[in-house]
This record gives C-alpha cells, structure tokens and sequence, in this order.
C-alpha cells in the first residue's frame, strides 16, 4: 500500500505526457496561423476603409477555402484550392442573387447539397458559401460577393501554399515514411506473439489494418506526383512501393509461422530458448531499421543505431540438430527454419528501401483534372440507386426541410438548423447521432463563449482581434476531434454571419437551440429514410469475399504447383477490398438502430476468418523457390480450401458440412513421418522440398481451422 500510490500517479503522470505528446503532434499550427492571418488581415482592412462589410466577405472567402484546404502534395492542394475558390465565388454571387427570394434560396440549397455529395464532396463549401451570403445581413451585391469573397480565398491559399518552394516532396516522404511506420509495427506485434505465444492477435490485426491504410494512402499521394510520362515508373517512390508492399507480404507470412510454430500455446519444446530469443532480438532491430527508413522518408532526424544484423547462421542448424527423428519435430524445424529465412529476407527487403532512399531519381507533380469522369461517375449513382445517391436524396431532403421551417416561421438565424444538418448527417443512426452529440456539446460550449465575448467586446476591432484567436485555436485544434473544433469555430463562425451589425450576444444562447432543432431534424432523416439499408447489402458483399477469398486460395495453389512463381497482385487486391468492405457494412449495420447482435458477430467471424485465410494463403506462397507439385497435398488442399469458401454460402444447396481434407494431410504427414525417420537412420538433413512441406504442414492446420470457421458463421441459424 506504500508504494502504491506513488507509482500509480507516476503512471497517471506519463499517461497524460503521452496523451499531450500525441495531441501536440496531431495539432496543425502553421493551419491555424495561416487560416488566423487569411481572417485577420481582411477585416483589419476592412474596419481601415471604413467597409468592414467588404472586409467580412473577405474573411468569409477565407475561412471556406481553410476549411476546404486538402493535403497531399502542393500541386494537388493548389490546383484543389483553385476549384474551390471559384466554386467559392460563385457560390457567393448566387446567395447574393437569390437573398432577396427566401424560397429560392431553399430550392436552389436543395439542389446543390444533392450534387456536392453526389461528387464525393465531403466539405461543406459551396452549400455553406451560398448559405453565408444569402441570409447574412445586409445582403450585397453578386459581383462584390464574388470579388471579395475570391479575394480572400486567393489570400488564404497563397499563405497555406507558401511552403510549397521548400517543401515540395514532404506529403509523398510522410505518407512513405508512415508505410516503414506501419511495417515497423507489424514486426513489434509479430515479434510479440514469438515472445508471449496467444496475447497479441487484437493487437496484430490492428496493426495489419493500419499498415493497409498507409500503403493505399501512400500510393495515392504517390499517384498525384505522377507526370504520366511512360518513362518515369521505376522512379524512387515506387520502387520504395514495391519493396514495402514485399516487405508487408513477408512480415504476414512471418506471423503466420509464428502462429504455427505457437499454436500450442506455447514454444515446442524441440526449438531451443536461445533461438526464441536471438529471433525476437532480430525482429526488434528489423523494426527500428524501419523507423530510421521513415525517419529518413520523412526528413526528420533519424535515431542513432546502426543497420539490423542478421540472425547467426549456424542457429538453424541448431535447430535441426535438435528436432529429433519423429514427425513433429521435423516440423517444428521446418518452421523456425522458414522464421530464420523470412527475418533475413525482410533485412534484404529494408537494405534495398535503404538504397532506394538514397536514389535522386524523383517524380514530377502532375496537374490534371477530370470533371468528366466525374460527372460520369455521378450519374452511374444515380443509375443504380446506390448508397451515395440515397445519403445525397437523404442529405438534400432535410436540409430543405430545415431551411422551409426557417423561411415559413422567419426563424431569425434558422440557417444554423440548415448548417447542423449538413455537417451531422451520416448514412447510419448511430453516426448520426455521435456527430449530434458532438456538435450540440462543442456549439454550446462554443456559444457561451460567443456570448461573453459578443458581451465585453466594445467594438469592431476587438471583435475582429477575437476572431483572429478563434480561427487560430480553431483551425490548430482541428485534427484532434470534431468536439474541440466545434468549440472554437462556434464563436468565430457566429460572428462571421454577424460581425456587420456586431450581433447582441443573446443571439448566442439562441443558437443553441437551433442546433439541437437542427440535429433533431437529421436524425429523423437518418432514421424514417433507408434505414437498414445496410443489412440489404450483407449478400452481394458477402459472395464478393468469397470468390475473392477462393481466387486467391486457388492462385496460392498454382504456386505450389510451380506454375507462377509468386501470388499476383490482382487476388491479393481483390481480397483486400472485399474485406474491408464487408467490415466497414458490418461497422455500419452496428450503427443502425434495432441491429442483429448476432447476425453482427457472425459477420465479424466472417471477416476475421478470411483475413487469416489470406494471411495463411501469403505464408504458404511465401515458401521460397518450393515446387511442391500437382500431385502435392498442398496444392490439392488449396484447391479444396477454394472450394470450400465459394460454396460456403451457395444457395438452395444443403447446409455445409465440416471442411475434411484429413485424408490430404494424412498423406502429407506420411511422406513427412518417412522423412523424419531416414534422417534419423542418415543423419542428413532433408532436401529443400522436403523442408517446403514441413513448413507448410502445421500452416494448413490452420487454414482447415479457417475454413471451418467461416463456414460455420455462414451457415449458423438466423435468431428466431
């Protein structure tokens, strides 16, 4: 009880460094003084011309394109900026046309809510331009709309891009340097189940999760570098793509034998301790060569250390000498054989990304624009009445209801119930109704402040002052939640619409309400328009994974009957996409009201099934230059296994037994229980095939076990 104490307000303590280091990492400065100086400035102007009218429309331009800013290379968020300062203005010009027509305003609103999020427009910024200038006392004309508001667009944009001479390739060495991130944490979480077998699985599907994040998001970023000249492909960023992606693919196949080899719960008593812990000690150092490799993408410092040394090489002979001369532990051998040869072939995967980095071959940014494929892209939602055109008919139609309860009742201020619906509502109740929460608690927040500062402020420069800090706070607080930005924006966006006649602060409090009635109105959107729309889309997803899941299995099959040499990435693709679709459909249908509990964990034993299948499916292809055969159990058992999946939710079939393949395995534990004893009675190790089959047997025990798994979520009874 003594020390107690002491040592949980010490952990207390560095819980809370943590978390403040992480905020602050997370939080955007340069964003928030850039969007501070694009507000100040105009309305400094302004209130110095003795129009602080214009001065405010200004700062309004400004704000819409900081909330518009993108990310990835400057190229891109200069060409982004461009469109969204003319839709920016021209958005301006129209609520400045439409003012004088209440009604107008609510149509027109209508119309362009449903096309902005019909083109994937996930920023407010034409919806909240036309809104800002249509109800915004006293109404100006279009074209001084649209000049000022361009004006203080183009203002914000120059400041945000300043960087940009300086810092041309830092999107592209950061999206890289959080792949190496990703890797590196992969190898911690694998290195982790060899440690402590059994206690990391959560924690390393997590891992692989984020590590498939980065990777498409630094192709992306990769992609808006591209100059699309046919001679540029072998640049360094993709060279640098291709080794990770070889180097996520060879870090899965490790764990996967790391599982096998544990799957005991326990080390095999044949592998001897010392290997265990030379091997956890390599993958360390294999993890923090690639932190130094991010490091280095990302332009910071990279820490102090040297390159990864390899695993000693007359360790896998101990390993061998040790298995003994019956069948487990010639498989047991197999297995630490393939983790040996899989940690030194992901060090040569790091030495190449290493020489990679130091090409000085680099990429050109392209500028390119497709307003067409877009359009295209629009009206096949349309078509086929997809989700996106359900949230845009679903978005579309309560922002008109919102706007024709404040035009009907001259709601002074009503626009906010508009503007609360437009930033809340999500394809699912629970979203919804966590970005209620969210905006309700951060606005009143936000709004009491508004209110105190509206009440001490005695005139327009110290309300121009108090904006400036609100943007600034704001716009750097931003990443760190929807809740902070909401209290700090509240008051700046509060007085943007209001600044001209310096509103009286009970216009604050009554906003409040406004927002509540404003989330109130989305989340009966929410809940009367195409609910459970998601549960409705569970099939078609459903076989999608598993023709993916059987495709793959049946590539891994040609493998290891040597008719390709490695697992296309087309599968590997196909089976990744499926995945997360179906995971994200299982996130929305917990989001909906009244869902199935059931029917959710058995989707969730669907997908995590077929993430190890495909785990499993890498590892076995991953076994290094073995032909196993046609006639090889392996090959044939992938087959099965394909078999298996596609047919595991065939309708109108009979319900799918066990997934049996003991007779397979029995012949591959024969021809390896033969080999375990002529290498007792000759003292020699087996051949390289040999070694291939031993390393694949106990990794198809748990493909079986996968199979099986999935097979029996899909054909588990609906609830009563």
């Amino acid at each position: 009880m003594i020390t107690t104490a002491p040592l949980s307000a010490e952990s207390a303590r560095r819980a809370m460094r943590e978390r403040l280091g992480r905020a602050a990492r997370r939080a955007a400065p340069f964003h928030g003084l850039a969007a501070g100086l694009g507000v100040g400035l105009p309305l400094l102007l302004g209130l110095l011309s003795g129009r602080p009218d214009r001065g405010t429309l200004a700062a309004i331009g400004a704000y819409l394109i900081a909330v518009a800013a993108p990310t990835g290379p400057y190229g891109a968020r200069a060409r982004s900026m461009a469109e969204f300062i003319v839709v920016v203005a021209l958005g301006g010009g129209l609520g400045g046309l439409l003012a004088p027509f209440p009604w107008t305003v609510v149509v027109a609103l209508a119309a362009i809510v449903a096309g902005a999020v019909l083109l994937g427009q996930v920023k407010p910024v034409p919806e909240f331009a036309v809104l800002f200038t249509a109800v915004r006392p006293p109404p100006a004309h279009p074209l001084e709309n649209m000049a000022f508001m361009a004006l203080g667009g183009l203002w914000v944009a120059v400041i945000l891009l300043s960087p940009w001479p300086f810092r041309r390739l830092r999107p592209l060495g950061g999206a890289l340097g959080a792949v190496a991130d990703a890797v590196a944490a992969m190898l911690d979480a694998a290195a982790a189940e060899l440690r402590s077998p059994g206690t990391g699985a959560a924690d390393w599907e997590a891992r692989r999760k984020e590590a498939a994040a980065a990777m498409r998001k630094a192709a992306t970023t990769y992609s808006l570098y591209l100059s699309g000249q046919p001679e540029t492909p072998n640049a360094r960023p993709r060279r640098l793509l291709d080794g990770f992606r070889r180097m996520i693919h060879r870090t899965v196949g490790l764990e996967a034998r790391i599982r096998a080899l544990t799957a005991g719960g326990a080390l095999p008593a044949s592998v001897p301790a010392a290997w265990r812990s030379e091997t956890v000690a390599a993958i360390g150092a294999l993890a923090a060569e690639a932190r130094r490799l991010s490091a280095g993408l990302a332009g910071t410092r990279p820490p102090a250390g040297g390159t990864a040394p390899p695993m000693p090489p007359d360790r896998a002979e101990e390993v061998w000498r040790a298995a003994g001369d019956d069948k487990d532990g010639l498989l047991n051998a197999a297995i630490t054989d393939g983790i040996t040869r899989s940690v030194d072939r992901l060090q040569s995967a790091l030495e190449s990304a290493r020489g990679a980095l130091d090409d000085p071959a680099l990429p050109a940014p392209a500028v390119r624009v497709r307003p067409v494929a877009r359009a295209a892209e629009a009206a096949a939602e349309v078509r086929h009445r997809s989700a996106l055109f359900q949230q845009a008919v679903r978005v579309s139609l309560m922002v008109a209801l919102a706007m024709s309860v404040s035009t009907a009742f001259r709601i002074r201020h009503g626009q906010w119930m508009a503007m609360t619906v437009l930033v809340t509502l999500h394809a699912t109740y629970g979203e919804t109704m966590s970005r209620v929460g969210q905006r309700v608690a951060g606005s009143a927040v936000g709004c009491l402040i508004a209110a105190v500062v509206l009440a001490l402020t005695p005139g327009r420069p110290h309300a121009a002052l108090a904006m400036t800090l609100f943007a600034v706070v704001a716009f750097t607080l931003r990443p760190l939640g929807y809740t902070y930005w909401n209290v700090f924006v509240t008051p700046l966006s509060l007085m943007l619409m209001d600044l001209s006649f310096l509103a009286n602060w009970s216009i604050a409090l009554r906003r409040i309400l406004l927002i509540a009635a404003g989330g109130a109105i989305a989340l009966v959107g929410t809940r009367v328009l195409w609910p459970r729309q998601a549960a409705r889309e569970v099939p078609g997803r459903v076989d999608d994974l598993l023709s993916a899941c059987a495709e793959l299995a049946r590539a891994a099959a040609a493998v290891a009957e040597g008719e390709t040499s490695r697992l296309p990435d087309g599968p590997l693709t196909a089976t990744r996409k499926a995945i997360d679709g179906l995971a994200d459909l299982r996130d929305r249908m917990e989001n909906e009201p009244d869902h199935d509990p059931e029917r959710i964990e058995r989707l969730t034993t669907v997908v995590r099934a077929c993430g190890r299948i495909r785990d499993r499916l890498i590892a076995v292809a991953d076994i290094t230059g073995v032909a196993f055969g046609s006639r090889s159990p392996v090959a044939r058992v992938l087959d099965r296994a394909a078999d298996a999946v596609e047919n595991a939710a065939a309708p109108g079939g009979p319900p799918p037994g066990r997934f049996d393949v003991s007779e397979l395995l029995d012949d591959l534990d024969d021809r390896l229980a033969r080999e375990a004893r002529r290498r007792g009675a000759e003292r020699e190790p087996p051949d390289r095939a040999v070694r291939g089959l031993a390393a694949a047997r106990r990794i198809l025990d748990g493909l079986v076990a996968d199979v099986d798994d999935l097979v029996g979520a899909l054909a588990a009874p609906p609830r009563p």
